[in-house]
């Protein structure tokens, strides 16, 4: 069962699914900036029928579940390309399954990405994209050899946000801040993609990288070795950025909200 809020007056939806009861009842309280961004789970085997056994909602501040009872059948649904707008499935003793009504962003495409090119699994994918109204203000890069994780802090007002690290599953040798000023913006990255060396090698990772801005040129971090990438951003502002990693930075690729 869901609520949702409308200035002050809220609105309960049916409850769906629960013709057999369950053992606990949970809830979860969202709070006024908080957005969904990921549902992971489970599915299970009740009376001979596939049920959703296990849930898990993600937002942009923090990780609620699991619920329910873990299998080895799991799922995740992360999206890139839009905001949550619903959900939708198939119910009766119990949820049998579950999707996702999303809100397409409007005129954001990708540009990339640069250095692996092989698909990567779910829990490799990273993505990063500014809210309405929000700011890059820092990013936090972990690097050595090669990049290992970034991370990424935003503003809106008195309001800072900032995301999980994405890489870093082995840790580098360096941290590294850039700290950017209100009216700053990324134009455009460059960098360098190689093969990773030491502990975990022959991997497809980003070896070094640059971030430019209408103000100034921020690195490169990292080791520039490999073949270069330049990527302007000529024909969109910058709102974000996305990837594979694990125990580096894998691949990157920008979000760009198209110039109309």
């Amino acid at each position: 069962m869901f609520t949702a809020k409308c200035g002050g007056v809220l609105h309960n939806s049916n409850k769906f699914g629960g013709w057999n009861g369950g053992d606990t009842v949970s809830e979860i309280h969202f709070e006024g900036d908080e957005e969904i961004t990921e549902v992971g789970g489970a599915i299970g085997n009740r009376g001979g029928n596939q049920v959703i056994s296990l849930l898990s909602f993600k937002t942009n501040k923090r990780t609620y579940g699991p619920f329910g009872c873990a299998t080895e059948n799991v799922f995740s649904l992360p999206w890139h390309k839009g905001s949550l707008v619903g959900f939708y499935g198939l119910a009766g003793y119990y949820i049998d399954s579950i999707g996702v009504y999303l809100k397409a962003y409007e005129n954001i495409i990708r540009v990339g990405t640069w250095g692996k090119t092989e698909p990567g699994s779910p829990q490799n994918v990273w993505s990063f994209q500014l809210q309405k109204n929000h700011y890059l203000k820092k990013i936090i890069i972990d690097h050595g050899d090669l990049i290992y994780s970034l991370m990424f802090t935003t503003q809106c007002g008195s309001l800072t946000q900032t995301t999980e690290t994405f890489g870093g599953w082995n840790g580098g040798e360096r941290i590294s801040e850039i700290i950017f000023e209100r009216d700053e913006e990324i134009t455009g990255i460059c960098g360098t993609s190689a093969f990773s060396r030491g502990s975990v090698d022959g991997l497809s990772i980003i070896s070094s990288i640059s971030f430019i801005t209408n103000k100034k040129n921020h690195g490169p971090f990292g080791n520039v070795r490999g073949a270069p990438f330049p990527v302007p951003l000529d024909v969109g502002s910058f709102v974000g950025f996305y990837g594979l990693a694990g125990y580096y930075i894998d691949s990157i690729g920008v979000y760009l909200k198209a110039y109309k």
